[in-house]
């Protein structure tokens, strides 16, 4: 008995079914009601934050807490889906106006779109490529002259080719044409014949990446899809999509953006975890254009130019030069004023008064001299202008020139051009052309090329000494007329004046081996009374004279470096600054400090004999 009741299974105790239901039918209930409320929440924020999420998602921006922010609060964090304005944002008027991009900038200057070519205003070729393209709008002629030829271009819209001499070469575009305001518009691919520059165009709007220089830039890949925007911030216009895996200029890194500039040539702000590390690549630049320096090759100057100026009227067979140079220590180069600009004549043709001599050049020669033959602008009224500005007229002069060369037998041609203010701004373009064609036949001949030209200033830029230190094989800068008749009184060339000259010819380009220092044989007598100021030229020998004959004392001006005396008659001021051995030894000094080994003298007859001794043992 009590063994069966051992083995009697257990019961198990049984929930009742009617339990299991009611949990199921709870769970069942909740989930219902979970996803209510969810789908309530979803149509709450779709109804309250619609608006913010359309704009957080056509953002572009990528998911993240500003997204869920700008969804919630879109007034403060959304970012803006405006796109800028891009015609007003490079600045586009006309529908053939190209915005340009230069470097890492945009510019103000505009080129045009014309047939589907890019064409540049002659003054931003001026002002960003070279300066060495020379317009004639009276004759429509676009020139550009090389070391061997004058390469034209006959200024319209059907311009299509370029001629060197009478050979035509052809273009598929019209290389240069003005356009409707009067503005003379050249191909841009011309222009690269003759600079080194690489452009890239843009439609859409029109615009253009331009570099002509090349050095390091800073560039990044972008890590995300993402917007470049008009300025650093959410709110800012975009400028342009950006996707992941473009590479963008970095220009300036700031707290949360960074500058950037795409390789079509906007320039904006991308966020800066939008991207990747920043690096340094180095630009390849741009080579092949023309180079006019490697062209243009000086014929091999003296080891120094030693020049006396011999200033004539009338015909001298030499020996007035014989008499002049008796005491030219080392002169090895005299000038005559043979020629005498009259413009042209009545028939039209090119004229000047000639009174060279081939028995001077001959004399000249058995003294070791080479004669550079003056060519002056100042004995006669003429129109410089029409002169120099005419293609028939320079060149009838140039033939001229070369014909009397070889009739007589000179060396060289020394061009003493001297225009005022006025008139270099209107001549001096059309005068350098003259020179740089001028030059083509002189280096053909073997003949010397030398330019005089004043001291450099704000207000001769125009004579464009960089042009001519390429062109010319001297430039002889006048050092002297620092006061002058109309001016002040004062000293003709102190030691500063030079000094500055000197400096200021070489920073405009001409290289030291080609410059002249000219300096002052003669002094002025100065007399003041009251406003009126008056001077006399006269020799060194004639104002030591002059200053002896009256018992003036004479005293050392430290800072100009020269003799100075003075009188006191009554109402009357008489002053001199001394030119003489002394004055003449400091100058040199500053000379020769400039690097400058060659000298000329204005003029012949007005120096004190010691003047040449001290020239030739100064200059090196």
């Amino acid at each position: 008995m009590k063994e069966t009741e051992e083995r009697r299974p257990r019961r198990r105790r049984r929930r009742p079914q009617h339990a299991n239901k009611e949990v199921l039918r709870r769970f069942r209930n909740s989930v219902i009601a979970f996803f209510v409320i969810a789908i309530l929440i979803v149509v709450v924020i779709q109804v309250a934050f619609g608006e913010g999420i359309r704009q957080a998602k056509e953002s572009g921006e990528k998911f993240g807490v500003q997204w869920m922010l700008a969804a919630l609060y879109p007034e403060k964090y959304s970012y803006s889906t405006e796109m800028a304005d891009l015609q007003e944002y490079f600045k586009l008027d006309a529908a053939e106006d190209i915005a340009i991009i230069l470097q890492d900038d945009r510019i103000n200057a505009k080129g045009k779109l014309y047939d589907g070519t890019v064409y540049f205003s002659i003054d931003t070729i001026r002002d960003l490529f070279t300066d060495r393209f020379y317009v004639s709008q009276e004759e429509d002629l676009l020139l550009y002259t090389t070391a061997s030829d004058v390469i034209r271009v006959e200024i319209g819209d059907n311009s299509k080719a370029f001629y060197i001499g009478d050979q035509a070469n052809p273009t598929d575009y019209a290389i240069a044409r003005y356009a409707k305001d009067g503005t003379l518009y050249v191909a841009a691919d011309y222009v690269k014949r003759y600079a080194n520059f690489s452009y890239d165009f843009y439609a859409d709007p029109n615009r253009m990446q331009v570099y002509n220089s090349w050095g390091s830039d800073k560039v990044a890949e972008v890590k995300a899809d993402t917007h470049v925007r008009y300025q650093g911030g959410i709110k800012s216009d975009i400028l342009c999509e950006i996707s992941a895996g473009t590479t963008v200029e970095v220009l300036e890194g700031m707290e949360n953006w960074t500058k950037v500039k795409t390789s079509d040539g906007f320039i904006g702000y991308i966020e800066n975890d939008r991207l990747g590390e920043v690096q340094e690549v180095k630009a390849e630049p741009v080579t092949g254009a023309y180079d006019p320096v490697s062209d243009y090759q000086m014929l091999p100057p003296q080891e120094r130019v030693l020049l006396g100026w011999h200033q004539i009227f009338s015909p001298d067979d030499g020996s007035g030069m014989n008499e002049l140079t008796a005491h030219a220590t080392g002169m090895n180069v005299v000038s005559p004023t043979w020629f005498f600009l009259k413009g042209t004549n009545e028939d039209g043709e090119v004229d000047y008064t000639c009174i060279a001599s081939s028995k001077y050049v001959e004399r000249a020669h058995e003294k070791g001299y080479q004669v550079w033959a003056l060519v002056e602008n100042m004995e006669n009224d003429f129109d410089e202008y029409a002169l120099f500005s005419s293609s028939a007229n320079r060149a009838a002069l140039i033939e001229k020139l070369l014909t009397d060369a070889e009739t007589y037998g000179f060396d060289g041609i020394n061009m003493d051009i001297e225009l005022t203010d006025s008139k270099l701004n209107k001549v001096g373009p059309h005068y350098i052309q003259f020179l740089r064609e001028l030059s083509i036949q002189t280096h053909e001949k073997g003949l010397i090329l030398s330019v005089d030209v004043n001291v450099p200033t704000e207000s001769n830029r125009e004579m464009n000494l960089k042009e001519q230190g390429l062109v010319d094989d001297y430039v002889v800068m006048m050092g002297y007329d620092e006061h002058y008749i109309g001016s002040d009184a004062g000293s003709i060339a102190s030691v500063g004046f030079v000094e500055k000259g000197l400096e200021d010819m070489k920073k405009q380009g001409v290289p030291v081996e080609k410059i002249v220092c000219a300096v002052p044989f003669y002094t002025r007598i100065w007399r003041t009374e009251g406003a009126n100021v008056t001077s006399d030229a006269v020799g060194m020998d004639a104002a030591l004279e002059w200053v002896n004959n009256r018992s003036l004392p004479i005293s050392w001006d430290e800072d100009l470096c020269c003799n100075y005396a003075e009188k006191v008659d009554g109402s009357v001021t008489y002053q001199v600054w001394l030119e003489d051995n002394e004055s003449m030894q400091a100058r040199l000094s500053i000379i020769n400090g400039q690097g400058v080994s060659s000298v000329a003298g204005w003029k012949l007859g007005l120096e004190n004999i010691e003047i040449w001794d001290s020239i030739d043992a100064i200059i090196e």
